[in-house]
């Protein structure tokens, strides 16, 4: 079986367990919650959840756009406010700077609304190219597949597919090569919480793994 053939397979397997995963194992389920409601709410929780736990993402996300949904009540709020709600995540000064530059910017440059394009979404701080293509599905329901660090892991790694890949462009492009265009939205969705809940980091759970038997990290006895 080709790469191709290979990939297509296991994203399948991967997408009808996915289905089957709660929103405590899977915890990436509790962020479409919020970045559904807006595009400006899906920049703000995507930029949010770099390097962070999804669930305290999804908290702390919901209370600091209850407080402040529009781009104009975010830039005009306090930084040490904002500071204050995201103190949990971490990085949460770094973070609060970004939001809030990238709500009066878009007051400022864009007329309120969040540009729909990745060259535009990529001159915002605290934006690279994950960020910027999940919120380009999610928000505008434009063809883009965000790569962090579960789905790197998971091509690369656990099932070898690519596995000289260096960066995470490397696997973005392949996944646009070998996938559906309608697929490419989703892929993330369901890597990430295939890596939450059985394909961890950490002590991945194999022995439960649909794909045990077909996957060269799981045949190789975890090594």
């Amino acid at each position: 079986m080709d790469r191709k053939s290979r990939l297509l397979k296991f994203v399948k397997v991967v997408k009808d367990t996915y289905e089957k995963l709660s929103e405590e194992e899977a915890p990436v389920k509790l962020m479409k919650k919020v970045k559904g409601k807006s595009p400006f709410h899906a920049l703000i929780t995507t930029m949010l959840s770099v390097r962070a736990r999804d669930e305290v993402t999804h908290r702390v996300a919901a209370e600091l756009l209850r407080k402040a949904p529009t781009p104009e009540a975010l830039c005009s709020m306090p930084l040490e406010e904002i500071e204050r709600i995201l103190k949990p995540l971490g990085f949460y000064r770094q973070k609060a700077r970004n939001v809030k530059e990238a709500a009066c910017r878009i007051v400022e440059e864009y007329g309120g609304r969040v540009p729909d394009t990745l060259e535009e979404l990529l001159k915002f701080r605290g934006v690279g190219r994950k960020v910027a293509n999940i919120v380009l599905y999610n928000a505008f329901g434009k063809p883009a597949v965000g790569v962090d660090t579960h789905v790197f892991r998971i091509i690369k790694e656990r099932w070898q597919l690519l596995p000289d890949a260096k960066k995470p462009e490397d696997v973005e492009r392949f996944l646009m090569e070998n996938l559906p265009r309608r697929m490419w939205g989703e892929v993330n969705r369901y890597l990430v919480g295939f890596g939450q809940a059985i394909c961890k980091p950490i002590n991945p759970r194999c022995e439960i793994c649909p794909l045990r038997r077909e996957c060269p990290y799981a045949s190789k006895g975890k090594e």
